[in-house]
């Protein structure tokens, strides 16, 4: 983390020729829209959709059947029974998640969405999706300390250690389960950089 932000500029993100996001949260294609700070009620909404719409319930489907197939934790067993406690403890960290990170957020003025890379290169266009999970935007289009995203991560970590089985309810595995959610962040960020190319 502290290497990121040594590593990242504070600076606009060329507002001048940064992408408006669009439903999603993600920029559109068009490079001529100006940045243009999100309302509260805006973030609110994106906030509902990443935590409550159907891909919400899609993303928490998913990975309660890879823990299934994976069967972790086995003292959560298998069946139905234990794909529902799954469902329900991915469904449960994401709500925890979204909503810290929407209230220091909306708090501290950061902006939720992910803007893509002016730069050229596939290593800098990655780079900039990495570290903008801890230096994101704030509602200036200036880089600033990703505090909302860490603060949900990490609270998601540990206050899920309270349905978690003891052996996995100390602080390593709530910190584990933090970097995980931070790594999925990541990803998340690299395919909303290069999907647009690919597509």
């Amino acid at each position: 983390f502290t290497f990121s932000l040594l590593l990242a500029p504070f600076h606009p993100v060329h507002p001048q020729v940064a992408n408006q996001a669009g439903p999603t949260g993600v920029n559109s294609a068009d490079p001529t829209s100006p940045v243009q700070a999100m309302t509260l009620n805006e973030k609110f909404q994106l906030y509902v959709g990443d935590t409550y719409r159907s891909r919400a319930w899609l993303t928490s489907a998913s990975t309660a059947g890879i823990r299934q197939w994976i069967n972790s934790p086995p003292e959560w067993e298998q069946g139905m029974k234990g794909y529902g406690r799954r469902f329900a403890s991915s469904m449960g960290e994401n709500a925890i998640r979204n909503t810290v990170r929407f209230g220091v957020g909306a708090a501290l003025h950061e902006d939720p969405r992910y803007f893509r890379s002016a730069r050229k290169g596939i290593l800098r266009r990655s780079w900039h999706a990495v570290t903008f999970v801890f230096v994101p935007c704030n509602d200036h289009g200036e880089r600033t300390v990703g505090v909302s995203r860490l603060a949900g991560a990490l609270s998601s970590g540990f206050i899920s250690n309270t349905w978690y089985p003891e052996r996995l309810s100390d602080a390593s595995h709530a910190l584990s389960r933090a970097g995980i959610a931070l790594g999925g962040d990541a990803a998340l960020n690299l395919f909303h950089e290069f999907w647009p190319d690919i597509k």
